[in-house]
């Protein structure tokens, strides 16, 4: 089963499909031995809604997909859920691929009803090359009844 995931304006998902796009260029950037960085990161979207806060493959050099990084929660949201969906991820002029199709990892985070302002989470990504990466990410919520209108 393909799924789309779709929110926002046109010029935003671009936005943060390059910041998705930076964060997989990470994953090829240091040498294969096991080491371990901390990533800030940040999303933003309306109150009980999907929110996307990150996409992670694995290419491999010769545009052949690897095995998935595993991704375990370290800090919970205070305000939210958040989990994890499988997904085939569509990429054309990334790295030496010029188009490919592979199987991802979606992180969505879905705050409380009504909620609105800041949350936080941690995850845990380790990927197949021993890398493991700390991601702090940090959600804005906004009131979904609000969006559109002059505040």
């Amino acid at each position: 089963m393909r799924r789309r995931i779709t929110s926002g304006s046109t010029a935003s998902r671009l936005a943060r499909w390059f910041a998705c796009l930076s964060l997989l260029s990470l994953a090829f950037a240091l040498p294969a031995a096991a080491q371990s960085s901390t990533v800030q990161r940040t999303a933003k979207g309306d109150s009980g809604k999907d929110i996307r806060i990150g996409i992670y493959v694995n290419v491999q050099a010769n545009c052949s997909s690897g095995a998935l990084p595993s991704i375990q929660m370290l800090v919970r949201p205070e305000n939210g859920t958040a989990t994890v969906k499988r997904a085939r991820i569509s990429l054309t002029n990334y790295k030496n691929c010029m188009a490919l199709e592979v199987p991802a990892f979606i992180g969505i985070y879905r705050s409380k009803p009504h909620f609105a302002g800041n949350d936080r989470l941690t995850l845990s990504v380790t990927y197949p090359n021993g890398r493991t990466e700390k991601q702090e990410i940090t959600i804005t919520v906004g009131p979904a009844n609000l969006k559109g209108r002059d505040i």
